[in-house]
């Protein structure tokens, strides 16, 4: 495993667990983060505190979501591609969904994230009602 697939692989790890302190450890400061919006679109974070803020204002550790890397490939030294399979229950529905992430990594951080997910809307609806 590449140096950059590391850092990848404990970020989405560090989710999983809902280790927050130690995925904003493996952030740039400046990250730009595109996180997939319910219309299937995406919204630009700014900085690690930005990304980290949306993070905990989802109830993702109250859930404890399952959550795995079903592929991961580096497209570069630095460029990572990483499919991850979620799983969770929630106020009596379930959630069975895929993102996919492109993260650079500088110097052992996270310096840019894009994600696509499968069902936009319903993940977003699922986190949120």
């Amino acid at each position: 495993m590449s140096a950059a697939e590391t850092v990848v692989t404990d970020f989405i790890d560090a989710f999983g667990q809902g280790d927050y302190d130690r995925m904003a450890n493996l952030l740039a400061d400046d990250v730009e983060s595109c996180v997939t919006n319910a219309q299937g679109g995406s919204s630009l974070l700014q900085g690690r505190d930005a990304y980290m803020a949306a993070i905990e204002s989802v109830d993702y550790r109250e859930v404890a979501p399952s959550v795995s890397i079903t592929q991961i490939l580096s497209v570069k030294p630095d460029q990572v591609l990483v499919m991850v399979e979620i799983k969770a229950e929630r106020k009596g529905r379930t959630l069975h969904n895929f993102a996919a992430f492109l993260m650079d990594v500088q110097k052992g951080r996270i310096q840019a994230m894009r994600m696509v997910e499968a069902l936009p809307a319903y993940s977003d609806a699922f986190w949120k009602d």
